[in-house]
């Protein structure tokens, strides 16, 4: 005999099963003890937050044939309650709103309303995924929504519930499902767990919790999943199997990012990237890292608000090298990073200029510091060198150059950014810039090239106007000069 998923085995089966949502149990069990029932209900939430289930057991509750009226306690054994968990039910109709969404549908629906129940005390009619509906079929039912016969009543479920007409909602009886907190859903998981002799650790749930979102649905559909590799489960095989990035592996960047370990972190980037990991992934990892980092730093003892893969201890252990306002500059860094992301074909290599980009050395270094290696060799010291203002420049680091005009690109429009993404600046000496470009681009750049100098301007608070030369991959004889 198959088994039965733990999603569907564990549905609630009562309002009083319903997890995480306590104003909707106790608005629809009070509606049912007082006999206010709604023609129309609209249930809107993220996926796997119960509504459903909770549809279900409405229907369940107003048709049950144990009692004399609607209990909010249905039995779950007549032949009412046991049709409508099948889905078989001659009174309870679940329609799939994407299939069945034309005017013709609609007409259907409001000629099936008119007959009377077969063994219930209701008609219900529950559409699933609502929203999916044309506005003419909505149109088609609004009047039948409004005013159905007394033994019809509708139920709406949808996630994106800005697409319903207004005029729809307004008919119905909203309740709004929530989404479950890491909390709940961690402590809903290890009461099953517990029922199904699953070992897992606590740490794996408080992952699982994290990785779903709030539905608890995905929630143990991961924790079936996870039940079947044959050992005790822990956190590092959650995510794993969920395709994140390891606690380990974010650790270790970041403890290149604080030691100012460039080549650590540039090979610990590629490492993940090689291992499937994608930039924009990585980057979503260290940027809630970088926030729970933040959190401690402000508040230590609130472990509830974390949501990196990384825990609390291995946190604080990490948390020494940065102070308040390195944390916070990392962040926007991090933000900042994930438009670029968006606009460029080579992610990885803006993966690997953001990361080098959070490091306290390159942060510390102004963008109009001259190159390190001819200062010393001018007068053999470095930080007075540095300091020195741009117009007397003679050259960058090429990871300067990268940083500086990635600042740029963040600071140009949004359907500029994306043309500004496709060069790089490789030289910048005094007032006088070098951008390679691409063939394709070249004519597009050199129509920019006044304006694009106004911007390196702008960036590196040069006294003086800039002159940028425009050169292309394959041949730099084409350059011009503004």
């Amino acid at each position: 005999m198959p088994t039965t998923a733990l999603h569907q085995k564990y549905r609630p089966k009562t309002l009083a099963g319903l997890v995480g949502q306590p104003y909707v149990q106790t608005a629809l069990t009070n509606a049912i003890n007082r006999m206010h029932i709604a023609p129309a209900y609209l249930f809107t939430g993220s996926r796997g937050t119960g509504k459903t289930s909770t549809a279900r057991i409405f229907a369940k509750s107003l048709n049950c044939l144990s009692f004399d009226g609607p209990t909010d306690e249905p039995c779950g054994t007549c032949q009412s309650c046991r049709s409508i968990e099948t889905s078989n039910s001659l009174d309870v109709s679940e329609i799939d709103a994407a299939s069945n969404n034309g005017v013709d549908d609609a007409r259907a629906l409001i000629e099936r309303s008119s007959l009377a129940p077969v063994q219930g005390r209701y008609r219900i009619f529950i559409l699933d995924e609502a929203h999916q509906l044309t506005t003419q079929s909505q149109n088609a039912l609004l009047k039948c929504i409004e005013e159905p016969p007394p033994h019809v009543v509708f139920i709406l479920c949808t996630t994106e519930v800005h697409k319903v007409l207004p005029t729809i909602v307004s008919r119905c009886q909203v309740f709004n499902f929530r989404a479950l907190s890491i909390q709940t859903i961690a402590q809903h998981l290890q009461e099953i767990a517990d029922a199904e002799a699953i070992a897992v650790s606590a740490d794996a749930l408080m992952a699982i919790a994290r990785f779903v979102e709030g539905g608890l649905r995905d929630a143990l559909q991961l924790l079936g999943q996870v039940s079947l590799l044959g050992e005790a489960v822990t956190a590092n095989h959650v995510i794993e199997m969920t395709g994140a990035v390891k606690a380990t592996d974010l650790l270790t960047v970041l403890e290149a990012i604080a030691t100012n370990d460039t080549f650590q972190l540039l090979q610990s980037a590629r490492t993940l990237v090689d291992s499937g990991k994608t930039p924009k992934l990585i980057l979503s990892s260290l940027l809630q890292t970088y926030r729970d980092l933040l959190i401690l730093k402000v508040a230590p003892q609130a472990t509830d608000l974390l949501t990196s893969p990384a825990n609390h201890s291995q946190l604080k252990a990490i948390l020494t090298h940065w102070d308040f306002d390195a944390l916070n500059q990392s962040l926007a860094q991090l933000q900042k990073a994930e438009s670029y992301l968006r606009n460029t074909t080579n992610a990885a290599v803006w993966l690997e200029t953001c990361l080098l980009n959070l490091m306290p050395m390159l942060r510390s270094i102004p963008f109009s510091s001259p190159d390190v290696k001819q200062a010393v060799g001018k007068n053999g010291h470095s930080r007075k060198t540095i300091s020195e203002p741009a117009s007397t420049t003679t050259g960058h680091k090429p990871t300067d150059l990268a940083t500086l005009w990635q600042k740029v690109v963040a600071s140009a429009k949004p359907g500029t950014q994306k043309l500004l993404a496709q060069a790089r600046l490789t030289k910048l000496q005094g007032t006088k810039a070098i951008l390679e470009v691409a063939p394709a681009s070249f004519a597009k750049f050199e129509a920019n090239q006044q304006a694009i100098a106004r911007m390196l301007q702008r960036v590196t608070h040069s006294p003086k106007p800039m002159t940028v030369l425009i050169r292309t991959l394959t041949a730099s004889k084409n350059g011009r000069s503004v």
